[in-house]
């Protein structure tokens, strides 16, 4: 996926990626074998929809380029009692209409993440409650001592309250059965990327947004994202430099990518645990009497 903040070009959540120089440019491209099936950010729990939201959205904490835990759009966190933290919010940041954003934007993405037709209902089940102490400074109640709050809220991300209840969505829809909103096809939010133009299956265009709260690394001003499904066609359009950068590399073409004159494959760890679990209901076996 292609840069939040920390780098010009990065990858997130994913095992590989290749890049071209782009020292001297300010549009990248980039090919994926999927595309973001919503821009709403609470609608999906999938990783590429997650890599693509979290340009335009952020979370109260956020990653590093090690993948530590690092502040976003909360400054700084603590535990006031065993069941309650407290974070401090940061001044001074807008969404991309203009609005400000304060404590009241985040009580509302956090109900919204806990409503029907959220796919990310699980990261706030252990909540109990989120409350307002000021305009910068709210409270996360729990329903059980949960020392590992911060790392898992990264991934809700933040929107205006105002912008949902003017575009009429004020709670995210399944995308999957065919449900659309405002929300699905636009988007409002205060990360380094502005969402310019949404064409479902064929490309999605993004822009800098220029009034970033941090440093924004590198000098890409444009992002183009076109989702390519085969893999011989990917790493062809890598190759003739249609595209600047692909995800994923096939294995089998990493050796291909490597060896031309522009291209490298770039690999590295994922957040994502993958495990296999057996089907015990269809596992029979018989005891010797």
């Amino acid at each position: 996926m292609f840069s939040m903040k920390k780098t010009m070009v990065a990858v997130v959540f994913i095992a590989s990626a290749v890049i071209i120089s782009v020292a001297n440019a300010k549009t990248i491209r980039i090919g994926n074998q999927g595309d973001a099936l919503s821009m709403d950010p609470h609608s999906l729990n999938e990783s590429n929809q997650l890599s693509v939201t979290g340009n335009i959205y952020e979370g109260l904490t956020a990653r590093n380029k090690d993948l530590s835990l690092a502040p976003g759009l909360a400054t700084a966190w603590k535990q006031t009692s065993p069941n309650v933290w407290r974070f401090e919010l940061r001044k001074g940041v807008v969404f991309h209409d203009g609005t400000p954003f304060t404590a009241d934007d985040v009580i509302f993405s956090f109900q919204r993440t806990a409503s029907d037709g959220s796919d990310l209902r699980s990261y706030t089940n252990d909540l109990k409650e989120v409350r307002k102490i000021n305009s910068h400074t709210i409270e996360i109640e729990t329903q059980a001592p949960f020392p590992i709050l911060p790392e898992v809220i990264s991934l809700v991300y933040i929107m205006s309250k105002k912008w949902c209840e003017e575009n009429q969505a004020t709670k995210p829809v399944d995308r999957r059965k065919g449900v659309e909103n405002a929300a699905s096809f636009k988007a409002n939010g205060t990360g380094s990327f502005r969402l310019r133009e949404r064409q479902p299956s064929v490309k999605t265009t993004f822009t800098v947004n220029s009034n970033y709260w941090g440093k924004i690394e590198g000098n890409v001003t444009e992002v183009i994202y076109t989702p390519i499904s085969n893999d011989a066609t990917r790493v062809a359009a890598l190759l003739s430099g249609e595209i600047d950068v692909m995800d994923p590399v096939p294995v089998q073409d990493v050796a291909r990518v490597n060896a031309s004159a522009n291209a490298r494959a770039l690999q590295g760890p994922e957040l994502r645990t993958i495990f296999l679990g057996m089907d015990q209901n269809a596992m029979s076996c018989s005891i010797p009497a």
